[in-house]
């Protein structure tokens, strides 16, 4: 299933943020280490602030935000997971004026320090794609000979 631009320009917001020492994601980043932190590796609650703001700006509802984070996996590096995060708020108007639920889930690697873990990340492709190499030419380099 293709998901809608709309829905994929806020989740890629939301990512955004996280990577921003901005207020605006402080209550989603608590949410997320939380989840880290959980015996259960669940997180459960409403966002707050100017994040819910922001989502309800772009949802055009006043109904409150719900955020549900589990942890997917633990990294080897301590403090670290692969989390699922769902934004949740009800009450939201359709094209054809209907109100309906709306979710838009994602997932990310974080650390409690608020960067990702080190681990599966190939530094050495990393760098060549900052230095502006293209895909293509990383692939090729990559092939054993």
């Amino acid at each position: 299933m293709k998901a809608p631009p709309k829905t994929l320009a806020m989740a890629l917001s939301v990512l955004g943020l996280l990577g921003t020492s901005d207020v605006v994601a402080a209550d989603l980043k608590q949410h997320l280490i939380a989840a880290i932190d959980a015996p259960d590796g669940r997180s459960d609650g409403e966002l707050g602030g100017r994040m819910a703001e922001f989502f309800k700006g772009q949802t055009r509802s006043s109904a409150p935000v719900r955020l549900q984070v589990r942890t997917l996996r633990k990294f080897a590096e301590a403090g670290c997971a692969r989390l699922e995060a769902t934004l949740i708020q009800d009450d939201v108007p359709t094209g054809d004026g209907k109100r309906v639920p709306f979710a838009v889930r994602y997932e990310l690697n974080l650390c409690r320090d608020g960067q990702p873990p080190s681990e599966g990340i190939d530094l050495d492709a990393a760098s060549r794609v900052l230095s502006g190499q293209s895909p293509g030419e990383i692939v090729r380099e990559s092939r054993p000979r």
